[in-house]
């Protein structure tokens, strides 16, 4: 395994030198375009003996900056992509006892892709920091709500505890991240291929990779996908079906995982649902999921089209065996075209059991907005 290791950080590597060879053709010819958003919100947290609101980064949509630079290459394309986060401080990263962490904390940690992608007849191949081939599997989803809601639940309150009914005392690991956990795919230094589309929208992908912006952490990530994308009917629809494996180093415990979801929005009428299950079986332990979303998309006003939804997950045996988590959402958003900005709203409560153990609710609430250059 660590000859694997080794072979694979050893291309990587020959993937940079080869990227730092194309970069003159990148400059001599390339067509350069920057990209990015700002997205920061008002976070409201009652855990039922505290609360609190905070404003932070929206860590469904880290607020970040990015370049494409592309030429053609023989008979293809060849891109080069960066993206980083600007280290505002997350909602995520906010809890009972980490309620005023640093405004601006950049680091490593905060790139989110640093790749070469080179497109032909045959695929597409990427090498470097960037998604893996099942991150985003289980995001299939066409409400126009995703950025404020998604089946990744933790991404607003991720750090907030669960508190004993009666007494406020927390136990260690009863976290609202811990109990709802979507087993989605991560971004780390890999290789990766994507097919060309076939069959009317099917594509298929595999990568293998390995966390290279963490110390220490030498697990090797392997993984394959199969994505739809269509329209027919006056319907338009996304799936996604992918599995992933996790080979455990250091003492990490090996882990393996299968993700679906699937949504459908109907053109005319702007309604829509979404659909998405996992399963993850992690140091014996067998978790699984199911989240639905039902949502609405309407010109109703001049300035842009609103979108409505309500979601729901429920979730077992996350932290414990025989543990049940379960939450549910309404959210909308109002596009301002005139202005490149979406405005939006949330609320969701969590509820989490254990056997023999009854926990207070965690209610939160957004209050946000996220504008493009």
């Amino acid at each position: 395994m660590r000859k694997s290791i080794l072979r694979l950080s050893g291309g990587l590597t020959a993937g940079c030198v080869i990227g730092a060879m194309a970069s003159p053709i990148l400059a001599q010819d390339g067509n350069a375009t920057f990209y990015g958003f700002l997205n920061p919100m008002v976070v409201g947290v009652d855990d039922g003996f505290e609360s609190n609101s905070q404003l932070a980064d929206n860590s469904n949509a880290p607020s970040r900056l990015g370049l494409w630079r592309e030429t053609g290459l023989g008979a293809g394309t060849l891109k080069f992509n960066f993206e980083t986060a600007l280290g505002f401080r997350g909602a995520s990263t906010l809890s009972q006892t980490n309620q005023d962490p640093k405004y601006f904390d950049y680091s490593r940690g905060s790139l989110r892709k640093v790749e070469f992608i080179y497109e032909g007849n045959f695929g597409t191949v990427y090498v470097g920091q960037g998604s893996m081939a099942t991150d985003g599997i289980a995001g299939a989803d066409l409400s126009g709500t995703s950025f404020i809601s998604t089946r990744s639940i933790d991404d607003i309150s991720s750090g907030y505890s669960f508190r004993v009914a009666g007494t406020g005392a927390t136990n260690a690991g009863r976290t609202v991240g811990a109990a709802f956990s979507d087993f989605d795919g991560a971004r780390l230094g890999r290789v990766r291929y994507d097919s060309p589309t076939f069959g009317n929208g099917f594509q298929v992908g595999a990568s293998v990779g390995e966390n290279i912006l963490t110390s220490g952490n030498d697990d090797l990530n392997y993984d394959l996908a199969l994505w739809y994308n269509n329209e027919a009917g006056g319907m338009q629809y996304a799936g996604r079906l992918g599995a992933g494996w996790v080979d455990g180093r250091n003492g990490n415990s090996d882990n393996n995982n299968v993700v679906g979801s699937f949504s459908a929005l109907h053109l005319a009428s702007g309604f829509n649902g979404t659909l998405a299950a996992g399963w993850q079986e992690n140091s014996g332990l067998g978790s699984n999921y199911v989240y639905a979303k039902l949502g609405v998309r309407r010109d109703w006003v001049s300035w842009g089209e609103t979108r409505i939804s309500a979601d729901f997950f429920w979730g077992n045996d996350n932290i414990i065996t025989g543990d049940d988590g379960f939450t549910w959402g309404i959210q909308g958003t109002q596009v301002v075209e005139s202005a490149n900005m979406e405005l939006y709203i949330s609320f969701r409560e969590h509820s989490y059991s254990e056997p023999g153990v009854s926990y207070e609710d965690v209610s939160v609430w957004g209050l946000g907005g996220r504008w493009f250059w």
